[in-house]
């Protein structure tokens, strides 16, 4: 996860999105790095989530386009995973651990055979091996979450969306979920966008922060993080150079954020 490679993985250019009269977004125009985690911050509003479903192929904007690997993204791609904040929901209740993970290689074609070595696998990365035959509902909130990630892992994304996945999570688990996808995303190779409303996740994960502006959504400021890796919850965010990011960053953005 290096912002210095250039190696375009993601386009988009020009792109707005209106709902009837209501202008959403408005001439979006980035690029995002193979191996780069990038994470976009904005008020609520401002189309943070919008414009990663159309990164998804899951909305079509009004006007320009996303292209993924040199090709325009317009319906779901395989190589590109969706990690969503309502893991609840993003899971299926009458599938175990297990199954869930199951889904995404079924999608994949994976042969039965190999399944549940693939299965054992990603469930040890994400330290739910002892909980394959568990049902979501018998997991904590955290665990439903590693379990949402590990699903999409199984599908072998080069580019995984993650859509505020830790907003709903208490503090320790959330700290702890920000290092996990840290070593799952640099073991793996992913290039990760990831968006959040908290300014000092957005800094400790990203190698750049984009923030947004709203009313309607549009590209504000870029930062470029040059904080060491691997980052520490202690010692990182006591760095003064995360200081002077999020101070930087809370001037960019409204009160409320």
């Amino acid at each position: 996860m290096n912002a210095t490679t250039h190696n375009p993985l993601l386009f988009v250019e020009s792109l707005s999105f209106k709902v009837n009269d209501l202008e959403i977004l408005r001439d979006i125009n980035l690029s995002i790095d193979d191996k780069e985690f990038v994470c976009i911050v904005g008020a609520s509003g401002c189309g943070k989530t919008t414009l990663l479903r159309m990164m998804a192929g899951l909305l079509s904007p009004t006007r320009g386009h996303v292209s993924y690997c040199g090709q325009q993204v317009v319906r779901p791609h395989r190589e590109i995973a969706v990690v969503f904040q309502d893991y609840a929901k993003a899971l299926l209740p009458w599938r175990t651990v297990a199954g869930n993970v199951s889904l995404a290689l079924e999608g994949c074609s994976v042969p039965a055979a190999e399944r549940p070595q693939r299965i054992h696998e990603l469930l040890c990365k994400v330290g739910l091996e002892d909980r394959a035959e568990a049902f979501p509902v018998q997991l904590s909130g955290g665990m439903q979450q590693r379990l949402q990630i590990a699903r999409c892992l199984a599908q072998s994304p080069q580019l995984l969306l993650m859509d505020e996945p830790f907003g709903a999570l208490d503090a320790m688990t959330r700290q702890t979920l920000q290092d996990e996808v840290t070593r799952l995303c640099r073991d793996s190779g992913v290039t990760v966008v990831f968006i959040t409303h908290d300014l000092e996740e957005a800094i400790y994960l990203g190698d750049r922060v984009i923030s947004m502006e709203k009313m309607p959504g549009k590209i504000g400021e870029t930062l470029v993080i040059d904080l060491p890796r691997p980052r520490d919850q202690l010692t990182t965010r006591e760095n003064t150079k995360f200081l002077a990011y999020r101070h930087q960053l809370f001037k960019l953005l409204p009160s409320g954020h």
